[in-house]
């Protein structure tokens, strides 16, 4: 194979593959025994630059296709420095309360099914963030001690361009 064509395949190969949707923060937290209990509140804290960009803040939920409810009441507490860079867009800060709907009344799942489990996404906030570290807490806004066959959350935190 020609030194021309060999370079044109690694450069085809070398840009396909660092296309895509890369995050600029992204952390799991397993729930022990698919159980999230009341006790227990996930906490993830991600570091911004401080930067002109507005990034997406997105939680995903995964469920087994056992949950028997078709929805997740959350409670979301956001903490952060504020600054006059971003203005009156601090309405996420405190604790609010958010309903993430797992299924339709009839039982069809809403999100990806992969084997026996559903991602479910939360779409929290898009906004610009100061410098600083900004904490992000969850709990559940349920009566019941433990919610069962929740496996886990992840936080992703998106530039957009």
């Amino acid at each position: 194979m020609s030194y021309i064509k060999l370079c044109a395949i690694a450069l085809i190969i070398a840009a396909t593959s660092s296309c895509g949707d890369q995050p600029y923060f992204m952390e799991t937290i397993s729930f022990d025994g698919q159980k999230w209990t009341h006790n227990t509140i996930p906490e993830f804290k991600v570091n911004f630059e401080g930067d002109t960009s507005s990034y997406d803040v997105i939680f995903t939920f995964r469920t087994s296709t056992d949950y028997a409810y078709n929805n997740l009441w959350i409670y979301l507490t956001t903490e952060g420095p504020m600054c006059p860079s971003i203005g009156n867009k601090t309405t996420f800060f405190g604790r609010k309360a958010k309903e993430l709907k797992i299924a339709k009344p009839n039982g069809e799942w809403l999100g990806q099914k992969s084997g026996t489990f559903i991602e479910n996404k939360l779409y929290y906030i898009r906004s610009k963030f100061c410098k600083g570290t900004y904490t992000f807490k969850l709990e559940q806004g349920i009566t019941m001690k433990e919610m069962q066959n929740i496996a886990d959350v992840t936080i992703e935190v998106k530039p957009t361009y």
